[in-house]
């Protein structure tokens, strides 16, 4: 038995003292070393979701102005108006007499009857006055064998008249076989109040009781075969309107003539007077 604890001690008496050395290197830890070199740098990551939209910045100045343009062409004048005195219907005998205002000052204006489409043949040329009126009698329409050939009773034909400063207006006619009402229509409700004036100052016509929307002029009659056109325009829906002209007249009292191109008349006076 002795032999044989002998024997163990024998054998295992190196390991023992392997494992005494190695738990006394344990226990006492030396220094750390250095830090060791950085490794490789490794591969770039998924980018991320976009960020929040900053403010918008100071706006910058103003750029230089730009070489004006050319000049453009005048525009057509909104205030022409046209209208056939005292009728809307005439025979291919008649005359018709047109009164216009609205127009530029000296302007050259071409009237015109549209036959069809594509015809249109022109019946009278005139020249306005300083102010842009003017008053045109034409011939009669079977004067002219073109025009009389392409007429047709009952038919309604439309007047042009064309400035040459790019004016603008028609107005309608009818054509008939023979006049059955008098030429000289007057609206017993039409009514036209003017106020006084100084010479070559300022005037206010109101008129009253013409048709809705009617085309008018308003003119001073100078004498039997004279008259000067102060203006012109369009009644409201309710048939009335204003008009303030200037009366280049010398004192005196005048009649003073609204007329409709749908046949409404009406006058009043004016009275010009150094104390207005």
């Amino acid at each position: 038995m002795l032999k044989i604890k002998n024997k163990i001690f024998k054998y295992s008496a190196p390991f023992l003292i392997i494992s005494l050395f190695i738990l006394a290197a344990c226990a006492s830890e030396g220094p750390v070393g250095p830090i060791g070199p950085d490794g490789e740098k490794g591969r770039v990551g998924e980018q991320g979701d976009p960020g929040i939209p900053g403010i918008q910045g100071i706006s910058g100045p103003p750029g230089p102005v730009g070489t004006p343009g050319p000049i453009g062409k005048d525009a057509p004048q909104p205030q022409a108006t046209i209208i056939t005195i005292n009728n809307t219907e005439f025979t291919s005998e008649d005359s018709i007499e047109i009164w216009g205002s609205g127009f530029s000052s000296q302007e050259t204006i071409t009237i015109s009857i549209q036959l069809s489409d594509t015809l249109k043949t022109i019946i009278g040329t005139v020249v306005s006055t300083e102010s842009g009126s003017f008053t045109l009698k034409t011939k009669p329409l079977s004067n002219n064998p073109k025009i009389k050939s392409q007429l047709t009773e009952g038919t309604i034909y439309t007047l042009l008249s064309e400035g040459s400063m790019n004016s603008r207006s028609s107005t309608a006619i009818k054509l008939i076989s023979k006049q059955v009402i008098p030429s000289h229509l007057i609206s017993p409700d039409a009514n036209l109040i003017v106020a006084a004036a100084v010479p070559n100052g300022s005037t206010v016509a109101y008129g009253s009781g013409f048709m809705p929307s009617e085309n008018f002029i308003i003119s001073v009659v100078l004498n039997k075969d004279n008259s000067q056109i102060l203006g012109g325009g369009s009644a409201n829906n309710s048939g009335a309107f204003k008009l303030e002209s200037i009366v280049n007249l010398s004192p005196g009292i005048y009649t003073v003539l609204a007329t409709g191109g749908e046949g409404s008349t009406a006058s009043a006076p004016l009275l010009i007077s150094l104390d207005k």
